[in-house]
This record gives structure tokens, C-alpha cells and sequence, in this order.
């Protein structure tokens, strides 16, 4: 049996990947990959005691999968089964190699965290305290007069009418009841105007901004619902003027004196529509939960340094998600009231219904997660280095690595830095753009120069890995030109494809779902030195062949489908020349003649 045959059951057909499990949860980041499958992939490659490699290291999902491969959950245990293969369970060193300054502060954290118990401990007197100084801020009266807590409320974007210039809520124009629904257009409920949103324009306000010392302009937003709780009862209602004198009351806080102006550095992500004023990170909150996240984070420096990074990890996994105006709500079919959701994973959108969320609550609930990892974790004997460098120079020497499981950045799809600098700020410190593997125009990064990167750091992975060694690679795009260059550095630095396979993200990122040219589940590819491990037989028409299979087997999902053909293309030699778009066209073709 040859070193790859004993692997193949893993690359035979699509490998699920869901988003729950002990570790995935704990916080929010771009593209993240269950450590369950991860794991699997591990123990099956690598003997107990073997040296792991990830160049991009990202959340750190790969060191937690090798957490788990010394004490496999049921899942994973049943993904064994599944794809009847035979892992080795124990530990593993695990290297993690992270330009990002909050991945690689997450990981750490995780991977090596306070005592759990301690740390319960600490989160008990820290909510006590932290609970008795802000607690007043999210006091609220129900109907009945009742004083009781807020749980969020959804602010609403104020819009001028393309007729007479009537300052309307965008709520109140757009929201409709029984069903459900937030429409694209609607009536100006002072004149009656038919006003479309594709073209609508912001009310802007000028007010004086204490941070800055100076009076800028914002877009004028006001709260229109809120959701608390009194007396053990959750209840809904409009906002009134009370809350509307609270909240005038929150503009006039005081900063703290370690607030200091933090500067958004602006990239590929900017709109100007939905982010006009918004330059500096407190524009990104309501003054109200901006004092609260200011305070939490001032508080945990009172605490032992592996507690308090704890607690700036906890924070920050409730921070950029549900803390700033990028919380959001939507409207689901047959739904009565909208459902409240976090921000939009890998942008840095702002909806025209921003909600405003409970801080305190969040972290309160959030905290059982992370005692719950930190339990996991402290039980665990495989060591984790975590590295916050550039994957262009690995400070490692030849031949010392046993495998690599990595998960690179898919060309122009997520700009990593600027997505997560809203808690990079918080941590003061955020991420050389320089050295980010991406395509991004503002960065002037283009094909060529990604292409360049992505070869220095294979290269690297080349030099570092062992002569009989392996990299499982998942990669993702629905460009034919960026899959080309991926070949080519994967030709370049001297792999060969021996197998690949797709993995199925269950429920896709926000990207792949809302995305009309975007790829659901992403192509993994095991990467060898050993020539003799290519096969070559790709025979006609390959995009043809696969759209066939699927359909014949009754899936249809046209996403999927391009995937598989990505999949045999890279498993056979054959170029990849099709674009998601022009793919999608054709497969939606083949099953019109099927069916």
C-alpha cells in the first residue's frame, strides 16, 4: 500500500462541515472550519507525537483539532467511522503561524488558557463589579411602568423622500406586518410618496464629537424598538420618549481617560453609503455600548495577565458580532417579529436597522462556552506554539515538520486585516497590511503579486516538511484565473496533487450564501513531494461529467456541483478554465434538459 492509498477513503467523497461542536462558537472569524474534521484529518496523517504545521493559522481551528485528537468527541469518532479510516488518537505538537494580531491573540488564548476554574472565579467577581457600575445603563420601563432590562433595541436609519425631502424612518417606510417583510419599497407615510431603497438617500446630522474634539458628520439613525425583559417576562414595544431621553443622556458620558481616537484604516470594505462618518472605532457603537465595551475592557487589567487576556478574548468574541451597530435583524419567512442576528461574517456592513444589544447579558451568557473550552483544554497535554509572523519566512529548520493542514486566503474574497481590526484596535495593536496574502486593490495587490506571496510560503512549506510528509490544503474561489495561480504555486514550490475532495460547508459563510458566483464547499487538496502519487486520468469534458453524476444522483445543488468539478480537475491534471458564473449557467442548462 503506497503512503497515499492508506489515505484516499478521506478524499473519496464530500466531508461534512458543521458550525457547532465544543470550540467553534467560542468566537466569531472569517471562513472558520470545524475542528472536528480538522482533527480527523490530523490523527489519520500523523502518528502520536508528530509535529503539525499551519502556515495560516487564522482562529487557530487546527491547533484546537489537535486538542481533540487526544480526547475525540462523538462526532468525531463517528466521522471515522463514516470514511473508514484508521486514526491514531493522542497528541500532537501543533506550530501556528499567524500575521494577524487578533488570530494569533485568540489562539493563544484557547490553546493556552488560565485554569478554568480560576477563571470562573475571576468572570464571577468581574461581572459583579462591572455589573454594579453599568448596569443602569440599560434600565428600562415596560408598558406597565415596570422597571426591567433592555435586551436590544433596533435603531432605524432616518431617510429624506425623493419628492418633498419629508424626513422619514426607514422602519417606518420599508417594515411591513402580517407577514413579515422588509420591502425594497414603499409609501411616504407623510406624503405618500412611492420611494424604491436601491436609490434612497440618508439624513446626515452635524454633531460635536468629544473624542475628536470636533464636530463631524454622521448618518442620523433613532431607536424605533425595543425588546426587554421585567419580572421575568420578555416584551416588545415602540420606543418612546423616555427612551429617547436615556439615550440623549448616554451621548453626554463621559469618556474614560484611556479612551484614546482609534483610526479605521479603510480598505476594499468601504461604502460610502452606509459608512459615511464612520472613520474612527467608536463610530462603529452607540455611545451607550461604547462606554460599557471601554469600561469591561479597562476592568480586566485589575486581573492576573493569563485571566485578564481571558477575559479580552471573551469580550472580543461578543465585540465586533453583536457590540457594534453591525448587529442586525431579519426577516425570515412565516416569522411574527424579526430575528436578531450578528454581524455579517467577512464585511463590515451596516444594515439601515442596526440593533443595539445588551452587552452584559451577551458576555454573561457567552462565558459558559469559554469555561467550558478552558476545561477541554486544560486536560490536554499537546503543546501549542503560536507564531505572529509572515508564512513567507518559517523560523524552522528543514525536514522538521510531519504535516500541514492550512487554510489560506481565497485571493480577493475577505481583506482579514480590515475585517478584524475592529478588535485589533482594542488590543492596540492591528495587522502589517504589507505582508497580508490577499488580492486586494487598495492594497495594490493583484493576481501577480498574490501569486508571488502564496509561492514563498509554499516554498516554505516545502523546506520545513519532511521528505514522506503531506499538506491537506483547502482552498476556495470562483475564479478560474485564481485557481490557475493556486496551480501554479502548487507546481512551483514542488507539490503534486495526489487526491482531492470537496468539504461541505453545511451552512455556508454570508459570502457563499448571498453571493451569486460564490462556491459552496471548498476543494482540499493532499499535497506530496512524490511524483508517482498523481493520477492523470481525466477524460473529456470534466465540468459535463461531474453536472451529470450529481444530477443523475438527484443533487442539484449547482454550488456543490462546481466544487466537484474543481475537486477532479485538481485530482486529475486537468485545467481548471471555468468560471463559477459561466459554470452555473451551463450546469442550470443540464438539469433544464434532465428533468
Amino acid at each position: 500500500m503506497s503512503s497515499v492509498t492508506k489515505f484516499e477513503n478521506l478524499y473519496k467523497k464530500d466531508i461534512p462541515s458543521t458550525r457547532t461542536g465544543i470550540f467553534y462558537n467560542l468566537f466569531s472569524y472569517p471562513t472558520k472550519i470545524s475542528p472536528e474534521v480538522i482533527s480527523l484529518y490530523i490523527a489519520t496523517h500523523t502518528e502520536v507525537g508528530d509535529t503539525v504545521l499551519d502556515v495560516f493559522g487564522g482562529s487557530g481551528t487546527t491547533a484546537l483539532a489537535a486538542k481533540l485528537c487526544e480526547k475525540p468527541t462523538d462526532k468525531v469518532l463517528e466521522l471515522e467511522k463514516q470514511f473508514n479510516v484508521k486514526a491514531k488518537w493522542g497528541s500532537r505538537k501543533v506550530i501556528i503561524y499567524e500575521i494577524g494580531k487578533y488570530g494569533s491573540f485568540a489562539t493563544q488564548v484557547v490553546c493556552n488558557p488560565p485554569d478554568s476554574t480560576e477563571f470562573k472565579k475571576a468572570f464571577n467577581d468581574y461581572f459583579k463589579k462591572a455589573y454594579m457600575q453599568l448596569a443602569w445603563l440599560y434600565k428600562v420601563k415596560d408598558d406597565n411602568g415596570n422597571t426591567g432590562e433592555i435586551r436590544h433595541i433596533v435603531w432605524s436609519d432616518v431617510i429624506k423622500c425623493t419628492n418633498f425631502k419629508n424626513e422619514v424612518n426607514y422602519y417606518d417606510v420599508a417594515v411591513k406586518y402580517e407577514p413579515l417583510k422588509i420591502e425594497k419599497s414603499g409609501k411616504c407615510p407623510i406624503c405618500g410618496n412611492e420611494m424604491s431603497f436601491d436609490n434612497y438617500e440618508y439624513v446626515v446630522e452635524s454633531v460635536y464629537d468629544p473624542l475628536l474634539n470636533k464636530k463631524v458628520d454622521r448618518k442620523k439613525r433613532v431607536p424605533v424598538k425595543v425588546y426587554g425583559e421585567s419580572k421575568g417576562q420578555k416584551w416588545t414595544r415602540l420606543a418612546n420618549e423616555d427612551d429617547r431621553r436615556i439615550i440623549d443622556e448616554c451621548e453626554n458620558l463621559s469618556y474614560l481617560h484611556e479612551d484614546i481616537p482609534k483610526d479605521i484604516e479603510w480598505g476594499d470594505l468601504y461604502r460610502s453609503g452606509y459608512h459615511k462618518g464612520i472613520t474612527h472605532l467608536h463610530h462603529f457603537y452607540t455611545r451607550r455600548n461604547y462606554h460599557v465595551m471601554s469600561f469591561l475592557w479597562s476592568l480586566t487589567n485589575q486581573y492576573p495577565n493569563d485571566i485578564a487576556n481571558a477575559l479580552k478574548l471573551l469580550l472580543l468574541s461578543y465585540n465586533a458580532s453583536h457590540s457594534t451597530l453591525m448587529t442586525r435583524v431579519v426577516a425570515k419567512k412565516d416569522s411574527k417579529d424579526f430575528v436578531l442576528t450578528g454581524a455579517q461574517s467577512g464585511v463590515l456592513y451596516i444594515s439601515s436597522l442596526p440593533v443595539e444589544k445588551n452587552i452584559l447579558k451577551g458576555i454573561k451568557r457567552k462565558v459558559k462556552n469559554f469555561i467550558e473550552a478552558f476545561d477541554y483544554v486544560n486536560k490536554c497535554k499537546g503543546i501549542t506554539e503560536v507564531v505572529n509572523a509572515s508564512s513567507t519566512e518559517l523560523v524552522m529548520s528543514n525536514s522538521s515538520v510531519d504535516y500541514v493542514f492550512t487554510d489560506p486566503p481565497f485571493g480577493d474574497y475577505i481583506p482579514y486585516a480590515e475585517v478584524n481590526q475592529i478588535n485589533e484596535l482594542w488590543l492596540n495593536e492591528t495587522t502589517d497590511r504589507s505582508k497580508e496574502v490577499i488580492i486586494s486593490q487598495s492594497q495594490n495587490k493583484g493576481l501577480d503579486k498574490y501569486e508571488n506571496m502564496m509561492y514563498q510560503v509554499f516554498s516554505e512549506i516545502n523546506r520545513v516538511l519532511k521528505p514522506k510528509g503531506m499538506a491537506t490544503v483547502v482552498f476556495h474561489s470562483s475564479k478560474a484565473k485564481v485557481w490557475e495561480a493556486m496551480c501554479n504555486v502548487i507546481n512551483n514550490s514542488k507539490f503534486h496533487i495526489a487526491q482531492a475532495s470537496v468539504l461541505n460547508k453545511v451552512q455556508g459563510s454570508f459570502k457563499q450564501v448571498v453571493d451569486s458566483d460564490s462556491v459552496q464547499g471548498d476543494p482540499m487538496m493532499l499535497l506530496t513531494k512524490d511524483m508517482m502519487s498523481v493520477s492523470n486520468d481525466a477524460k473529456g469534458n470534466v465540468l459535463l461529467q461531474i453536472a451529470e453524476e450529481s444530477i443523475i444522483k438527484g443533487d442539484l445543488d449547482e454550488k456543490l456541483i462546481y466544487s466537484r468539478y474543481l475537486s477532479e480537475c485538481l485530482k486529475t491534471g486537468e485545467k481548471i478554465t471555468i468560471d463559477a458564473k459561466e459554470a452555473y449557467k451551463y450546469i442550470r442548462q443540464r438539469i433544464g434538459v434532465v428533468s
